[in-house]
Parts: C-alpha cells; structure tokens; sequence
C-alpha cells in the first residue's frame, strides 16, 4: 500500500505551563521552517499542553530525532504518524513496566526470598541479551514450592503507571477495543484486567500441584513470537488492518508486536526499544496516547 506524504507532529508537555508551551512551539515552527515545510494546520489538544501540527513533507526532510536535539531540557514527549492512517481501531499492550509499575514475577519471587536471582534474569530478558522463553522459564523453575496464596499478595501491592484508569476509560468512550499481551501470569494479568476494564488478555499459566506452584508453565509461552501472532489473529477476528492497531510496550520482548502494529510505541522503554523506535514516551504519562491518537483529554 501506498502512503502520502501528510503527516501530523503531536507533542505532550508533562505539564501544562505556558513558558515551556510557548518555547516549543517557537521551537518546532522554527525547525519547519529551516526545513522549507509548511505548517498547514496547527491544532490544540490542550491549553499549554498537547498540540497537533499537519504538514505535508514530499522529499522526507523532517525527522525527528534531530527536532528532539532541538528541545533541550524541556519535559515533552512527541509523536510523529501518518495523518491519514491516524485513526485507530485497537490497542494492543504489554503490562509489566507498561501498564502497571510492578516486574510481577519479581514481586512473587520476593515471596520465596530470591527476589534478586529472578530480578537479574529478568533484567537479562528485558534488554534482549537472554532469550525470553529462556527467561521465563528460569524464572518460573525458581518459583518451584511458592503457595498460590502468594498471588493475592502480588495482586496487592500492583502499582498502576499514572493515567492508566483515564487511558482506558476514554479508550472505552471512543469505542476503541483493548487487548493486554503480557509475559506475566494469570491472575494478575486478569486482576489488571478487571481493573481497567481492557476487553481482552492473552498471558501465562502457572503449573501447580496441589496449593503449590511446580516450577513450570501450562500452555504456550507469551513470548516475542507469541505476542505478534496475537497481532494478526486479531486483525484477521476484527477484519482491520494493521494500520488500524496502536502497540504499546517497553521491552525486548515486545519489539516484533511493535513492528506489526500501524502506530508503535515505546513507553519508558529499554535502549533496544528506543534504539528502534522514534514514537516514545519517556517524560509524561498514559494519556499521552489519546493526544497523539487525536483525543482530547
């Protein structure tokens, strides 16, 4: 399929205060204009805080890494996209380090006193340097013996990422369908879940015995692989295209759903993640993705 050339630059202070507005928008009309573009509409998202400019760029001058050297300190975050393919129709989300605050394996493990021999695997996986399944099963073999009790103290101490319950609120009100994809376990994932009211998760099964996990897993992994093919099985479910999917993820592990998806992002993310994708999230919230999704919040 073939492209045009219109586009749409978001940004997103990380608060609304109208020096730093006012700086950036000099910023950006001066990078436009140094690159001979046009700014053909300037849009508000919200008063010195969230703003939209439509620019059409033919011979693909702008690029936003070199707006962002731009901006120095300033706390923002920016979105760059097709201004025709804008409109979505799905969001597809990791939730460790993404939705919620928590690495919830490494809560369990705390459980069974080897906190930090599952955090250094963990770490391992989520830069990429050891393969996830590998990761994973590790970790869950250290969890051998742990009471399933130990779930409810995990879901207890979940920490959601601020803007989660307005990300997905508004999501909900602008009839947008919501999947979370996650390498954790059930019935954290499902506790997440219920709390945000997503309309669907796709995650791991503990092996138990008895009251006892057995240091294994039930079902296929939720891995790298794993997480694309939910990409296009719920294309195919939904009959939309990939165009219409916004993804959401920090880690190794989420990479291949990010490049499957139309609109990827990065959110406070790992070297790797950010290395290979410029729509990043890193100095505001969650609900930085209604404004580069056009919604005013």
């Amino acid at each position: 399929m073939k492209y045009d050339k219109n586009f749409v630059l978001t940004f997103v202070l990380k608060d609304a205060e109208i020096t730093n507005y006012q700086r950036l928008t000099t910023i950006i009309r001066n990078f436009f204009l140094s690159l001979d573009i046009k700014i053909e509409k300037q849009s508000v998202l919200k008063k010195n805080k969230a703003c939209d400019y439509y620019f059409n760029d033919n011979l693909s001058y702008f690029k936003l890494k070199n707006l962002k050297k731009r901006v120095n300190k300033i706390k923002v975050d920016f979105c760059i996209q097709n201004s025709s393919l804008r409109k979505k129709k799905v969001l597809i989300t990791d939730m460790d380090g993404t939705i919620i605050e928590n690495e919830t394996l490494n809560d369990i493990a705390k459980f069974l006193g080897k906190g930090e021999q599952v955090k250094k695997i963990t770490d391992l996986g989520l830069k990429g340097r050891l393969d996830f399944s590998t990761s994973l099963e590790n970790r869950v073999h250290l969890l051998k013996g742990l009471r399933l009790s130990s779930l409810e103290e995990a879901k207890r101490i979940v920490s959601f990422m601020k803007g989660a319950k307005k990300l997905f609120q508004e999501l909900k009100n602008n009839k947008i369908h919501t999947i979370l994809v996650s390498g954790g376990f059930k019935p954290i994932t499902s506790y997440v879940r219920s709390y945000l009211k997503i309309d669907q998760e796709y995650s791991n099964t503990f092996g138990v015995i008895g009251d006892l996990f057995n240091g294994k897993t039930v079902g296929p992994i939720v891995n790298a692989n794993y997480k694309q093919k939910i990409v296009k099985k719920i294309s195919k479910e939904l009959k939309i295209n990939s165009d219409q999917i916004i993804g959401m993820g920090d880690a190794a592990n989420d990479m291949n759903m990010l490049l499957s998806v139309g609109l990827p992002i990065a959110f406070k993310a790992q070297d790797i993640v950010k290395a290979n994708f410029e729509n990043q999230i890193n100095n505001t919230d969650l609900t930085s993705l209604l404004y580069f999704m056009g919604i005013k919040n």
